[in-house]
């Protein structure tokens, strides 16, 4: 195990309150080539990481003051039934079928980041929210949230907003507690069948945890555009990294 493991941990979780995303992603390689860790304990602890980082994000944002519960009950039962879906998909997918799924799903979500304008103001959106496109999209972010250790931050963020949800503090909100509740719910599936180091996934959190506070304080002093971008090559260059590994 690599000493550098500890200060990329605290960068991980800066990364989550700057962007509200990207837990999971930058987590699983990190345990994988740091951590010397097989890519499916890598994937089970990810997603431990993930859900208390985001807890300590929504404590620190005191989210439950916004929160909707019909629109909570929604996404969270979808969700439910996705993660559920999914982690069984990732136990028993082979390490190199997932790791070029993780993989590629770096580089699409990178690309995306580099290609994509600025959005308009959530707050003139007006958009009627549609239940039954929520479900389904809670449930595929679920499935991707059970398969590769992700939050899924980045997809329930804009999905959010697409479905209607007009308030970006709503939209975070919603959006974290999401997480938390489906990465327990794939996190408690691969418990069944991987074990995990704790000590080593607790001291993990506290790094990440601290990362998140000192990120929340940087929110407001960097940039956004430009470290988004700056996120979406790292992204592209750990995607293709990863993906060459396969293949060598």
């Amino acid at each position: 195990m690599s000493l550098l493991l500890w200060p990329l941990a605290f960068v991980v979780g800066i990364i989550l309150a700057l962007f509200g995303a990207g837990g999971g992603m930058t987590t699983v390689p990190l345990l994988v080539y740091f951590g010397d860790i097989p890519l499916k304990e890598a994937v089970a602890m990810s997603l431990w990481v993930v859900a208390a980082v985001s807890l300590t994000a929504v404590i620190h944002q005191r989210a439950w003051k916004v929160l909707h519960i019909k629109l909570l009950i929604t996404f969270g039962i979808s969700g439910i039934v996705g993660s559920l879906a999914g982690a069984n998909i990732g136990i028993m997918m082979s390490e190199q079928l997932q790791s070029i799924f993780f993989a590629s799903l770096l580089v699409i979500v990178s690309i995306w980041l580099i290609i994509k304008k600025a959005d308009p103001s959530p707050t003139h959106i007006k958009k009627r929210f549609n239940y039954l496109l929520a479900a389904a999209a809670g449930t595929t972010i679920g499935i991707l949230t059970g398969i590769l250790g992700v939050g899924g931050g980045f997809l329930l963020v804009p999905a959010l907003i697409w479905l209607g949800v007009s308030r970006m503090p709503v939209t975070v909100a919603h959006s974290l507690v999401l997480i938390i509740l489906n990465s327990v719910v794939a996190g408690a599936s691969y418990a069944t069948s991987i074990e995990i180091d704790i000590m080593l996934t607790f001291g993990v959190v506290i790094a990440a945890s601290l990362g998140a506070i000192a990120g929340g304080m940087l929110l407001k002093k960097i940039p956004h555009k430009h470290m988004q971008k700056i996120f979406a090559y790292a992204l592209l260059i750990l995607g293709i990294a990863m993906a060459a590994g396969n293949f060598s």
